[in-house]
């Protein structure tokens, strides 16, 4: 598609005919008016689009200060969490980002090699062949010019853990950011990512892993619950180059009207990704799409999504399979499974396969219910109360989303506590 020159004084609008992956959601609801949008530093994007040079500030700031920073988000991870990061510190970055700047607080004990950038980036769209993704790609252009580029090169054995808080406390009704993670080949990294956000706000995040690299990487968004009328766009695309592995695990407490894209794209062969999911919503509408994109020979991807609704919560789940004419030996495997707490709550699921080769092994499927009577009979009699029960059984549900995560590392200590956290959230009668 074509839109107007990014040098002009104008913005993508939202393309007026439907795709297939946003006829559940208005699209509309992403696009500002043109006057209204803001960009990374608070100010007019159009009045700011006059000045093509708008690097983000990264700022390397005083490593004492690391311990200090991650008190604030014991109330995303809790305290056992925020713990462990304490004494795994020594191999410890933190990023913050903020309205324009990026400060970074990195151990002095860390031996990799880790390089911070603010460069331009290309307009695309996350899921193939989209013109309404790439319109909104084209405003995050207008609104972040740059991307903050890290790359990371690991040294022996160390992996480093990179933590990121994006906007947790902005300063504006709107925030954007585009954030890059290149691991270079043969290395190794754990990756946090928690996003906080503005009542609008686009983030996108890509991730670059080139041959024989390993990520584990956790996501969270944590929406915030006394803002029910924000609208959120989460979007991420991870590339994986020969023999590269992914491992993802994902918890996702939105509010509001939030829809997330994830694309995983496979450009080198054998390369792996696993990915883990849970959603818990108490109220608004949460739509995700997640893409597993095969584009060459013997690659293995797996996603296991759990999704929880409570209140008059509205979920949509359009997962998407696409192996393409040049990827046989391919196995993909699209899990869903939903879980009603109230007789308001409603999922509309709608797993898609796309495939051309003969020779590939895919699997997906969605299922959608409510607690098990049968299940609650059985621990009521072992003693449970039918509260307690009920509580086993919900966190029993979301927690098998984390199993890819290697037990008892640093990141399923973090992912296990925020999990907890975002249950905790759920009504007390459930």
């Amino acid at each position: 598609m074509t839109i107007d020159n990014l040098d002009s004084q104008k913005l993508a609008l939202c393309p007026t005919y439907p795709e297939e992956s946003w006829r559940r959601t208005n699209p509309e609801s992403f696009f500002l008016p043109q006057n209204e949008v803001l960009n990374f530093q608070g100010n007019s994007a159009i009045e700011a689009g006059r000045n093509k040079f708008l690097p983000w500030k990264v700022s390397y700031r005083n490593p004492e200060q690391l311990i200090e920073k991650l008190n604030p988000l014991k109330s995303i991870v809790g305290d056992t969490a925020v713990s462990a990061l304490e004494n795994e510190i020594a191999r410890m970055v933190y990023i913050e980002i903020g309205h324009g700047c990026a400060d970074i607080y990195m151990s002095k004990e860390v031996k990799s090699i880790i390089e911070f950038s603010s460069s331009p980036f290309e307009v695309e769209s996350i899921a193939p062949n989209s013109d309404i993704g790439f319109a909104l790609a084209s405003r995050l252009k207008a609104s972040s010019p740059h991307e903050i580029v890290v790359k990371i090169e690991s040294k022996g054995s160390e992996t480093p853990f990179i933590l990121v808080s994006n906007h947790s406390s902005p300063n504006f009704s709107q925030t954007y950011s585009s954030l890059k993670i290149v691991l270079s080949k043969s290395s190794q990294a754990d990756f946090t990512l928690i996003e906080g956000g503005a009542s609008f706000f686009i983030h996108r995040h890509s991730i670059i892993l080139q041959e024989n690299a390993k990520l584990n990487q956790l996501w969270i968004h944590n929406s915030n619950q006394e803002n029910k009328s924000s609208v959120s766009l989460l979007e991420r695309v991870v590339k994986l180059f020969d023999n590269a592995k992914f491992n993802d695990a994902q918890i996702m407490f939105p509010q509001g009207n939030v829809r997330v894209t994830s694309n995983i794209v496979f450009e080198g062969e054998r390369s792996q990704a696993k990915s883990g999911v849970a959603v818990i919503a108490t109220t608004g509408k949460f739509d995700y799409e997640p893409i597993q994109h095969h584009k060459v020979p013997n690659g293995n991807s797996n996603l296991n999504l759990k999704m929880i609704l409570s209140g008059r919560a509205k979920s949509i789940f359009q997962g998407l399979v696409k192996i393409e004419k040049n990827a046989p030996k391919t196995f993909a495997f699209q899990n869903n499974k939903n879980l009603l707490l109230s007789k308001n709550a409603r999922v509309d699921a709608s797993p898609r396969l796309e495939i051309l080769p003969n020779d590939v092994i895919c699997k997906h499927g969605s299922a959608t219910g409510e607690l098990d009577s049968k299940q609650l009979y059985y621990m009521s009699t072992r003693g449970f109360s039918l509260q307690e029960a009920r509580k086993l059984i919900v966190k029993s549900f979301a927690a098998e989303s984390l199993n890819n995560l290697e037990s008892e590392s640093l990141i399923s200590v973090l992912a296990e506590n925020s999990l907890d956290i975002a249950l905790s959230k759920l009504p007390k009668d459930i």
